[in-house]
């Protein structure tokens, strides 16, 4: 696998972003990190869950407009990681929900069928094959790498 020359890792958006890279980047990569929540509602984090879908219908948006500078634009959407942000989660679960601290973060990551929470590392292989030109042909999409967690 060769990674493309110009390859570039958004992991926020912001209006406009692929213009600005449109002739830099031609003939590079934007891959946007989504998430799961995305892809569905979720009790209590409704505003994550909308902005995270909005990064979805960026990724498809901006992947159909800047094809045409042969910019490839996909994403990534993860599941539950381990880190930081499901350390805040497990808080605010446990705060709201009269929880034990980490009870909230064993219980779900019990629920991913792979058997545990993601990491950052099993993102890595996803963006790596994102950025390459082993995936010149794929444009606007959303890749689910979550351990099995949700299927589309």
């Amino acid at each position: 696998m060769r990674l493309a020359g110009k390859s570039a890792l958004i992991t926020g958006s912001a209006r406009g972003i692929g213009r600005a890279f449109a002739e830099a980047y031609a003939g590079g990569r934007i891959i946007n990190m989504a998430s799961q929540a995305g892809r569905r509602g979720e009790a209590l984090v409704g505003v994550y869950c909308a902005t995270k879908a909005a990064v979805i219908s960026l990724t498809q948006s901006a992947g159909l407009d800047l094809i045409k500078h042969r910019i490839n634009v996909n994403a990534i959407a993860p599941g539950v990681v381990d880190g930081e942000h499901w350390d805040h989660v497990d808080s605010l679960f446990a705060k709201y929900e009269n929880r034990p601290k980490g009870e909230k973060k064993k219980l779900v990551g019990e629920t991913v069928p792979y058997g545990r929470m993601g990491t950052a590392q099993d993102l890595t292989g996803m963006a790596v094959f994102l950025a390459s030109s082993d995936a010149e042909y794929i444009v606007a999409q959303t890749y689910n790498v979550d351990g099995g967690q949700w299927m589309s």
